[in-house]
């Protein structure tokens, strides 16, 4: 099973579901769903790679604090993350590399991703996350 993510129907915010065969591909699913609500990807082209590590207490809070260091980058740095490879994804931690580009101007609509209405947990086919960007 690929990384997949879609978008739910919510009042105010981006409410994402992403899902993977593994905690890996799960990320890499929540990671594509940012990328397309942070910038409109058509005519961006990728180049540089970049290193990302990120700790949590848990799945669920390394979910969201994996969201929220990729927003970090984007303001920070006006660097957009558009591929994803997973090395290693564990229950408190996950070590990837993103390959992105510098836009022109640091993307803005994404402010953060929340733990309200977090959910992270099994299917047949692996895992599924619903996660709340905050826009």
């Amino acid at each position: 099973m690929a990384p997949r993510y879609r978008f739910l129907e919510h009042p105010s915010d981006a409410y994402v579901e992403a899902s993977g065969a593994s905690l890996a591909e799960a990320l890499v699913g929540a990671a594509k769903a940012l990328f397309a609500v942070m910038v409109d990807l058509r005519g961006v082209r990728v180049r540089q790679w970049v290193e990302v590590e990120v700790s949590a207490a848990d799945r669920e809070a390394l979910l969201v604090e994996w969201l929220n260091e990729l927003i970090f980058l984007g303001e920070r740095h006006r660097w957009i993350p558009l591929e994803v490879e997973v090395a290693r994804a564990s229950e408190g931690e996950v070590r990837a590399r993103a390959r992105g580009a510098v836009l022109p101007e640091a993307p803005s609509l994404v402010k953060a991703a929340t733990m309200h209405g977090l959910r992270l947990g099994p299917t047949a086919e692996g895992l599924e996350a619903e996660v709340i960007l905050d826009v």
